[in-house]
């Protein structure tokens, strides 16, 4: 079989001879399997349990803060730790851990943190401009973090950018940079309400027209639930590089427990 990459015309209009083998019946897949060039998946999924109040548009997420944090434009040294001090420990919980970041040149960049208990470890980066995702590299008897393990900014442990929940093994958290010389095209998104409780669902990035707006996340569609889940609903929207993607909500009483995915196609901008 021929593992090079195709571009995305060549998998139009080529019926090349192994793709019987993989059972392989649209394009999405082809990119899945990194079959295609210039070309990924980028994706997220994320929730949020027993809110009790109804503020204006809680990020979906499950750290306290309603919205997530965006890190300052001159990039950062991060830290990170647990909340328990039986993280770490060599035969039970969590060992490592690993940061997929854009760095100073907004390119994707990672590294492998090893944890110190409830002692906070420093990021040897100190050019990060923003966590996309983070997940378990070690883990033992358990497999899971034993509390929540948090990376934030340096020297201060109430702005979390990013976090692994207790009983977790990777990030559930919906926000994501696009790197330097890429596009999202966003293809899908999912949201569901499980506590009988009306909610208005909006997913939003940082970007109008292919221009980018600091710090505003503008609407890209919306979704309103009550005790029920939307099927995937299509999108087709195109966001920028540096552009930053996430889902909000608005529940209309306290109470409340949400769940949320989005997936798109990242292409290198040649």
């Amino acid at each position: 079989m021929d593992n090079k990459k195709l571009t995305p015309q060549q998998i139009l209009n080529e019926s090349y001879n192994w793709k019987w083998w993989l059972n392989i019946t649209d394009i999405m897949t082809d990119i899945a399997l990194w079959n295609v060039a210039w070309q990924s998946i980028m994706s997220a999924i994320w929730e949020r349990i027993t809110v009790w109040d109804t503020a204006n548009w809680e990020d979906v997420w499950r750290w306290v803060a309603t919205t997530i944090p965006v890190p300052s434009p001159l990039w950062e040294q991060m830290s990170i730790a647990s909340s328990d001090a039986q993280d770490t420990d060599w035969w039970t919980w969590v060992r490592t851990i690993i940061i997929h970041y854009l760095d100073s040149a907004w390119v994707e960049n990672e590294e492998v943190i090893t944890m110190n208990w409830t002692t906070e470890v420093d990021t040897v980066a100190t050019d990060i401009m923003f966590v996309n995702d983070f997940h378990t590299v070690t883990v033992w008897s358990n497999w899971v973090a034993e509390w929540d393990i948090d990376i934030y900014q340096k020297w201060d442990n109430t702005r979390v950018y990013n976090m692994l929940e207790q009983w977790g093994n990777k990030s559930l958290v919906p926000n994501r940079m696009i790197p330097a010389w890429k596009t999202l095209v966003l293809k899908w998104w999912h949201c569901s309400e499980a506590r009988d409780k009306r909610t208005i669902f909006r997913i939003r990035s940082t970007d109008h027209y292919w221009v980018i707006v600091p710090w505003v996340f503008l609407f890209k569609d919306t979704a309103y639930l009550r005790k029920n889940a939307t099927w995937e609903l299509s999108l087709n929207v195109s966001c920028p590089a540096l552009s930053i993607v996430k889902v909000s909500a608005w529940g209309e009483q306290a109470d409340w427990e949400w769940s949320c995915g989005w997936w798109g196609v990242l292409t290198d901008n040649v």
